[in-house]
């Protein structure tokens, strides 16, 4: 998988949700007791209106740097070791948010800087709170797979040249995989063995796929290279893969250029490709 389509999947799947009711309702509270309880000086230093711009940019900006941080973590270290992204997401957002909250702090209050306020203390600060949130959002929140306790589940060394997802599996279902679909919070992950529907985020899925060859052909489809038999175009826009159990993906515009490059796809769409008529 290529790096710009590792990244482009990583911030899409962990953006999907950035809009969301949930989201609204923790951002708001939030303001709302940041502004009350006026944390780190802010309560004397500034009015409550003062303080309620204030805490209503950090708070936005905390969510955007956040689940950018959490994107750009997946792409780094990949979901398989807790420990280390967790920590990792923490670091990023300390020393790029840090930065970003002590120039705001300097606008809104510049004679504080290098008296109350440090950028090395507003740093830790920034790293600490990160460490929680991450780790909170882990274990109690169930969003992300994997937990401290229980590492094995996701990471460790690879046995062979067998992709980690084979270990989430049923026994029965264990076998070559051939294509990864995702729907919601779930992926259904079909083998050569049969297919089986889990619960995990699908670009995680896909790094767990390494290091089987394969492409994202659409936002939610993910084929194995060998798996791959025919290419079918149905009319002008809309082409599908053949996999080799009989099913039929298709491929997205986006992707497809890619494909191209790759040699998955022939560019002359007369050569290679079977016209498919609909009854």
């Amino acid at each position: 998988m290529k790096l710009s389509d590792k990244v482009t999947s990583a911030f899409s799947e962990t953006f999907r949700y950035f809009i969301s009711p949930l989201n609204g309702f923790v951002w708001v509270i939030c303001i709302v007791v940041a502004t009350l309880a006026g944390p780190f000086g802010t309560f004397g230093a500034f009015d409550w209106p003062t303080r309620l711009l204030y805490w209503s940019i950090v708070v936005t900006l905390a969510f955007l740097f956040g689940y950018s941080a959490h994107a750009i973590t997946r792409v780094v270290i990949g979901s398989g070791r807790p420990v280390l992204f967790d920590g990792f997401a923490a670091l990023l957002m300390a020393l790029v948010f840090g930065p970003t909250v002590f120039g705001l702090r300097a606008i809104f209050q510049p004679e504080a800087i290098g008296v109350d306020v440090h950028l090395t203390r507003v740093t830790f600060n920034v790293f600490c709170m990160s460490v929680g949130i991450f780790v909170l959002y882990r274990h109690l929140c169930m969003a992300e797979q994997g937990s401290y306790l229980h590492i094995d589940d996701m990471g460790g060394e690879q046995s062979g040249n067998e992709p980690r997802l084979l270990r989430r599996l049923s026994d029965e279902h264990v076998g070559d995989v051939l294509r990864l679909s995702a729907s919601d919070h779930y992926v259904e992950v079909v083998t050569a063995e049969g297919s089986e529907v889990l619960r995990l985020r699908f670009a995680d899925a896909i790094d767990e796929m390494e290091p089987v060859e394969g492409y994202c052909v659409h936002r939610s489809h993910w084929v194995a290279r060998s798996a791959i038999v025919a290419v079918e175009r149905e009319n002008a826009h809309k082409l599908f893969l053949q996999l080799s159990n009989g099913d039929r993906v298709p491929v997205s515009r986006k992707y497809r250029t890619a494909l191209e490059e790759v040699g998955v796809i022939e560019r002359d769409p007369a050569v290679h490709l079977k016209l498919v008529s609909r009854s």
